[in-house]
This record gives structure tokens, sequence and C-alpha cells, in this order.
């Protein structure tokens, strides 16, 4: 019996992390109801979900999936969020800002990624809440794109105005004599 109840989490987990463009480890160290309550209603306003994980099972499901998150060595309450790579950045900052609330008992940690075909470290994941989402790369890229092209117009016209400014210090010359 116990072994075809694992064998349903397993395959609950597998189903819930197959083909996710972003899964992340969260370690969850002693969420009261409210934070719990909070972190789940964030990520879901977000597009993305959470879900509290058994350590073995997940491992096995993880595996299956064929994601690299490793969970050797992990002991304690963890969670999987996922979803799209957006939903997943967005819904990172959402609980960063979460953990931000208690700065000297820090009780959510990033411990692993895998993020768009990418397996990250906890270092990594712990990153994913400042990465810019794709509005803001989208505006980056705009800007240098259009620097170069702003840089040249300017210089176009300078060239113009340049010789005007002689032309007009010349005539304001000619006319003092």
């Amino acid at each position: 019996m116990v072994s075809l109840l694992n064998q349903w989490i397993v395959s609950e987990y597998n189903e819930f992390v197959q083909d996710q463009d972003a899964v992340v480890l969260l370690e969850l160290n002693g969420l009261n109801i409210d934070e719990s309550t909070s972190l789940r209603n964030s990520v879901r306003e977000k597009g993305a979900q959470v879900q509290v994980i058994k350590n073995r099972l997940a491992k096995v499901a993880l595996e299956g999936a064929g994601i690299p998150i490793s969970l050797e060595e992990m002991t304690g309450t963890f969670a999987l969020l996922v979803g799209d790579v957006e939903s997943t950045i967005a819904a990172s900052k959402a609980i960063e800002e979460i953990a931000k609330k208690r700065k000297q008992d820090r009780r959510i940690h990033f411990r692993a990624a895998y993020l768009d075909g990418s397996a990250m470290d906890a270092t990594e994941a712990a990153s994913i809440p400042s990465m810019p989402d794709k509005d803001t790369l989208r505006g980056m890229l705009c800007g240098v794109l259009s620097g170069p092209a702003r840089s040249i117009a300017m210089l176009l016209s300078e060239v113009q105005a340049s010789t005007a400014r002689v032309v007009q210090a010349r005539a304001d010359q000619g006319d003092a004599n």
C-alpha cells in the first residue's frame, strides 16, 4: 500500500514539473499560516504554481522528468515553484518580497533552479528575483540599438549646425569691419 501511494505521489510530482520551462527549488523554514497563504496567493497571481514536496519522492520525479535539480543532502521542508519563465521570474520577485519582510530570520531560500534549459545552483537561483522580465529586456535592447543611430543623427546634424555658426560668425565679422 505504501509503495502504491509513493508511486502515485511520484507520478503527481512528475506531472507537476513535466513540460515546464522553469522549476525552482525553495527551502521553507517554519512558515506560519499567514506567510504560507501569502506565498501561495502571490505565486498564483503571477501565473506560476508552488507545491510543498517530499524530498525523496521529488528526487525520483525530477530524475524521471529529466530535470537536473539535485536533492541530495537536503533536509527540511522544500517546495517546487513551476511555470513558464516569465511567470516564474515574476513569482520569484514576489517570493523575495515576502522573504525580505523578515530581515533577521529569513525563512524562504532559493536552493536550485532549472530555467529555460539551464540548471542553476543556490547562488544562481538566488539571483532569479533580480532578473529583468521580458518587457524590461526589450526596453534595454531598444536603448542599445537606438543609441548608435541617435549618435549618428546628432553627428550629422552637428556638421550642418557648425557650418551655419561659422558662416554667421563670418557674416557678423564682415559687418563689423
